[in-house]
């Protein structure tokens, strides 16, 4: 509904609540899914390669945003992740007081372009560096369904 009078003061500024009910599905893709499965049956890290750069991906995907060219050839990476960057928040989601902080960090591989964003394990001092080797811990085997969620934290290698 459009707005037909023009507002002087903000006094008279109106709102009300309401939702919009909207339903959708997110999927990962034929690269994200191939990601998911050797995440969930072997606990490792799918990298796309591109044949004509040379550039590789974590995680997997289907065209090289370099190229424009289909990426067919995959690899596991056997590289040990590192901190490329960090932080330590205090809040939850929802904006609310936590009981503990959390350390988020954004996770990169030697030669790889992307990385993965999880929670990082740090020691009782709570201090990590940047460019600290990392490997992730996972779930069990029988427990892991092929999400990130797979993965609970990264620790210092």
């Amino acid at each position: 509904m459009p707005m037909l009078e023009k507002i002087s003061q903000s006094s008279q500024a109106r709102h009300w609540t309401d939702s919009i009910p909207l339903e959708f599905h997110y999927t990962a893709g034929v690269a994200g899914e191939e990601f998911r499965r050797e995440l969930k049956k072997s606990g490792r890290f799918l990298a796309s390669e591109c044949s004509k750069c040379k550039n590789s991906y974590v995680p997997a995907r289907m065209f090289c945003p370099s190229c424009f060219i289909e990426m067919r050839e995959t690899r596991t990476l056997e590289e040990l992740g590192y901190v490329y960057s960090y932080t330590t928040v205090n809040r939850n989601r929802a904006g609310e007081p936590s009981e503990q902080p959390m350390t988020i960090a954004l996770i990169r591989f030697e030669g790889v372009k992307g990385g993965i964003v999880h929670k990082l394990e740090v020691n009782e001092s709570g201090r990590m560096t940047f460019g600290t080797k990392v490997v992730p811990i996972l779930k069990d085997a029988a427990e892991r369904t092929g999400a990130l969620t797979d993965i609970l934290a990264f620790k210092p290698a």
